[in-house]
């Protein structure tokens, strides 16, 4: 029996398309065995470890594989080349996070507060190894939350307590659920494995822009919590964090709204960056933090068909190719802030991102089909801070757009909307067109909404843009304010431990100012729970 790793398999979009409607994830014994000079029968099976896509002679596409097959002993010997290796045993192992060397005893029944991507994550790895945490949310289980959404959606009645932002899963579980990040982790592949397992699609191990949908993400993240109960852990809902417990020098549990205390060995607060009062509760309690740089700006949304003409020269039938998407950034030379797109959701919804009643912000989602027809991203400026100062006034900053934005829409969360090339020309447009948002868009000035600075850098950006893809800023409707993307405020950690100032007391994902989506976020909970769990420093690894 034979293994070999392929480190670059290419196969034409044209080709695959000739074979009829597969995916072509699952027909690639044919291709394989032309790149092997063997018989197609003699790949018994493989699994791939990564696959992207190269669109650089559009629209002759082609998909690029790496992958790890293995052959039937008919199979004619494959010698290793460039590009090739040959093993006589599969290379899969089982990653190292399940065989920690652990610290003895172990604290038990640690409370862990949100169950966001870093909460979640952090009491998984806990968990896993007898720790029985328990998890604590202000908000509710995802079939609750799913209906407190939906009754928002249909009277405009916001539950402050369960909506897009609070509740099981995050504002992560309304959010595509994209997996990329820079950050290179072997840890990474321990989180989508537990994905995995709790059925996301495999497809996540190996995509080069991985998402799991806004449609599977509730469901993965009840199967998430089914998982860490199975282990010992408990769960807590409806139940806001208002305060912490210290004795002496020493975080030793929380308070709930309603006056209960439950103590612990030390409290892990992921509580995401829309959570301010507890925020500042903590920074009261003098936890050592500072000021850190965030952004704001607002959503731009487009026909699905322009992006997929753009980066792929034309629409691709869904089986064999997704909504295409794009990164993009603008760097003026006249003095303007740098603009990134931020979130970007292929064929999908625009949606309202908030916690607070009478303010409005906007956030992207997909399904995992990424089916609608439109395409949305943020549009996100670095916004200038005062270091020296606490960070804590950017949030009444942040507030004051919010309430501004709400109150553009007509006080309903209708949200404002202006056209790209209207809010070039700083005229308000007469006319918004159909789009994503559900509950209704109507002209406003964006303009006028957010920061001159801010402007003046999204002017820019849109005029750059637009060269880069053709009707960006002509055919693009901006929409909303986008102010909810990362926290002004930074809670310091000893870089061993990784606990805050407050000994008992660690932070962790967006809330702690560590995090910028659900992989980073996850990420940082693990990190943090390892470290807990060895008692040792954790490389960056």
């Amino acid at each position: 029996m034979q293994y070999i790793r392929m480190k670059e398999l290419r196969v034409r979009l044209n080709d695959l398309a000739a074979e009829g409607r597969y995916a072509p994830d699952k027909r690639l014994h044919k291709h394989i065995a032309q790149a092997l000079k063997c018989a197609t029968d003699d790949v018994i099976k493989y699994h791939i470890i990564r696959r992207s896509i190269d669109a650089r002679k559009k629209p002759r596409l082609e998909l690029i594989y790496q992958l790890e097959a293995q052959l039937s002993d008919h199979a004619p010997a494959v010698h290793e080349c460039t590009g090739i290796t040959v093993h006589t045993e599969p290379m899969s192992q089982e990653h190292a996070l399940y065989h920690l060397p652990l610290q003895h005893p172990l604290p038990m029944n640690p409370v862990i507060v949100g169950t966001g991507p870093a909460g979640i994550m952090a009491a998984y790895l806990l968990a896993l190894h007898g720790c029985k945490p328990i998890v604590i949310d202000r908000g509710f289980p995802v079939d609750k939350r799913a209906a407190d959404i939906d009754q928002f959606m249909h009277n405009r009645e916001l539950n402050s307590e369960s909506n897009y932002l609070f509740g099981e899963g995050g504002a992560g579980t309304y959010s595509d659920g994209k997996l990329y990040t820079r950050v290179k982790d072997s840890r990474m592949r321990f989180i989508l494995e537990a994905f995995v397992k709790a059925r996301a699609t495999k497809r996540i191990l190996y995509d080069h822009h991985p998402h799991i949908g806004s449609d599977i993400l509730p469901h993965m993240a009840r199967r998430l919590r089914q998982q860490i109960e199975e282990w010992g852990g408990t769960f807590r809902w409806g139940s806001a964090v208002t305060d912490i417990i210290t004795t002496g020098k020493k975080c030793s549990g929380v308070v709930l709204a309603d006056g209960e205390r439950i103590e612990a060995p030390f409290v892990l607060m992921a509580i995401g960056h829309s959570a301010r009062e507890l925020i500042r509760t903590l920074c009261k309690h003098n936890v050592n933090h500072k000021a850190k740089g965030y952004q704001i700006g607002c959503r731009i949304e487009h026909p699905q068909t322009l992006i997929d003409t753009a980066q792929y020269g034309k629409s691709w039938p869904r089986y064999l190719l997704s909504s295409a998407e794009y990164n993009l950034v603008s760097r003026p030379k006249n003095g303007a802030q740098n603009t990134t797109t931020f979130c970007m959701c292929p064929g999908g919804e625009i949606i309202p991102a908030t916690s607070d009643r009478g303010q409005l912000s906007t956030n992207g989602m997909s399904k995992f089909a990424r089916a609608s027809g439109w395409a949305n991203a943020g549009l996100i400026i670095n916004q200038p801070v005062d270091y020296e100062s606490t960070g804590l006034q950017e949030f009444d900053k942040i507030d004051a757009i919010e309430k501004a934005a709400f109150a553009a829409g007509g006080n309903n969360y209708t949200c404002p909307a202006q056209s790209a090339l209207h809010f070039m020309r700083g005229e308000k447009s007469k006319k918004i067109h159909s789009g994503s948002y559900k509950l209704g868009m109507q002209p406003g000035r964006i303009d006028h909404l957010l920061p001159q600075e801010t402007v003046e850098a999204l002017r820019a950006a849109l005029k750059h843009f637009e060269r880069v893809i053709p009707g960006f800023m002509k055919k693009g409707t901006l929409v909303g304010v986008e102010s909810r993307v990362s926290s002004p405020v930074r809670f310091e950690r000893n870089p061993d431990t990784l606990a805050s100032s407050l000994d008992g007391l660690y932070l962790a994902g967006e809330g702690a100012g560590y995090a910028g989506g659900i992989t980073s976020a996850a990420l940082d909970g693990v990190r943090i729970a390892e470290c807990i769990l060895t008692g040792k420093p954790v490389s960056k690894h």
